[in-house]
């Protein structure tokens, strides 16, 4: 993984500090308000800043400034400071930066320094990304890439805790696909599992991203809904509903136009001790739409 080096001083300066940067690696010259942006924004993964001559407190100033943009990002400070004021120094450390060296360059120094930090952070952010990666396949369900029956075992606990903390409302669908097991018995797995992608890509689409959105197990899909009214969560599943009918998933002229779901919905209620009750009503809510004719809403009780 190549970081983005970012640096900030005078040209000269970077022109020296770029050829002691390890092989392969560039160094981007940056004014402070582009450091200030592309830090907020998480694309430096080290930013060097020379405190330059006898003005660098102001340059300190700046540093300051871009320190506290980083601390929300995963972002190294390195300092270049004026070797003949120690004060600089320690103000630099003081900041919390990952390393320092001093000015004028000694091209050793720095390009040990500077080579030590770099793969530090390469070596961070592979971590970082190989944590990230396990992460997700712990809580996405592969088929669907929805998340799975794990991650709504943590999800949905915590939204009825902070619902009832704050007073807000919370809402639950339960959605299962019509008929999909006579689907893949004609068809096949492979083709009902585009189908159960297909219904994936209208649910995410028609639902808000603070919402949570998890393949229970089979053809069954749970909706958690934060501040969500009952009023609001019923015209959202009839939306769904009508919005996964009219979407076309088949093998050619062959296959089916579509495909339906059934939808039951919950809010929570001073009878849903914990999140399985929860999950109870609106899973029963469910089979009523299915007795009732599929392709349809009903409402808990």
């Amino acid at each position: 993984m190549t970081l983005r080096i970012g640096f900030v001083g005078g040209k000269a300066l970077a022109d020296e500090v770029r050829l002691l940067l390890p092989a392969g690696r560039k160094l981007f010259v940056l004014t402070e308000r582009e450091a200030v942006e592309q830090v907020g924004a998480g694309t430096l993964g080290v930013l060097i800043v020379a405190l330059e001559g006898r003005c660098w407190r102001k340059a300190l100033a700046q540093m300051m400034n871009l320190h506290s943009v980083g601390e929300d990002h995963p972002l190294a400070v390195f300092g270049l400071v004026p070797r003949s004021d120690p004060e600089a120094l320690v103000a630099a450390f003081d900041l919390g930066v990952a390393d320092c060296s001093g000015l004028p360059i000694e091209p050793f120094e720095l390009r040990a320094r500077l080579t030590a930090l770099i793969r530090r952070r390469e070596v961070a952010l592979l971590r970082a990304a190989s944590t990230r990666a396990a992460w997700r396949l712990a809580i996405i369900d592969p088929v669907t890439r929805l998340y799975n029956r794990h991650h709504l075992d943590s999800v949905l606990p915590a939204a009825i805790a902070a619902s009832r903390a704050g007073d807000r409302p919370l809402a639950l669908l339960m959605i299962d696909l019509d008929a999909l097991k006579p689907y893949n018995d004609r068809w096949g797995h492979a083709a009902g599992d585009k189908v159960l992608r297909a219904v994936a890509e209208q649910l995410l689409a028609n639902v808000r991203s603070g919402d949570t959105i998890a393949r229970v197990g089979g053809d069954e899909i749970a909706v958690v809904m934060p501040d969500t009214d009952h009023e609001t969560a019923r015209q959202v599943a009839a939306r769904l509903v009508e919005t996964v009918a009219q979407t076309r998933i088949g093998r050619g002229s062959e296959g089916p136009s579509g495909v339906t779901v059934s939808i039951g919905l919950a809010t929570l209620g001073p009878r849903d001790a914990d999140a399985e009750m929860f999950l109870q009503r609106a899973d029963a809510a469910l089979y009523d739409a299915k007795r009732g004719g599929r392709n349809r809403v009903a409402e808990a009780a």
